[in-house]
């Protein structure tokens, strides 16, 4: 089973795409604390994209493709131009952003917290974020 969904690049998508992973979730028989967890890091990712990346352009588009293979679930963020490098980012030190109570920051570092395997694939003019969890 692959679950697929477009979102346009705007923060009233994001409800939207959160109620496509838990249903995808829902029906791949994910425990519901992984699926807390595996939802908040897609939020996070889908996010940066829609926010950072176009910054919020409703023209501009992702898709989410989700599916499980084996004991792993595989988690595709797929969009246009470059990738943020995430699996480079090194996030601020959290003891800092807590005393400084800073907006923002914490998005990547859930996400790589979350996800046990964080892959960029290029493609023609678009790249994937690949994010697996083992199950």
């Amino acid at each position: 089973m692959k679950g697929h969904y477009i979102a346009f690049c705007s923060k009233q998508s994001l409800p939207k795409i959160r109620s496509f992973v838990e249903g995808e979730l829902r029906a791949l028989r994910i425990k519901e604390n992984v699926s807390h967890q595996l939802v908040l890091a897609v939020d996070e990712a889908c996010a940066n994209s829609i926010i950072h990346h176009h910054a919020c352009n409703e023209k501009d588009s992702i898709k989410l493709t989700i599916s499980k293979v084996g004991n792993k679930l595989l988690i595709e963020l797929t969009d246009h131009g470059s990738p943020f490098p995430i699996n480079e980012y090194r996030p601020k030190d959290l003891k800092d952003i807590i005393k400084k109570r800073t907006k923002g920051g914490l998005g990547i570092f859930l996400i790589t917290k979350i996800m046990d395997k964080v892959e960029i694939i290029p493609g023609d003019g678009t790249f994937t974020y690949r994010f697996t969890k083992n199950l």
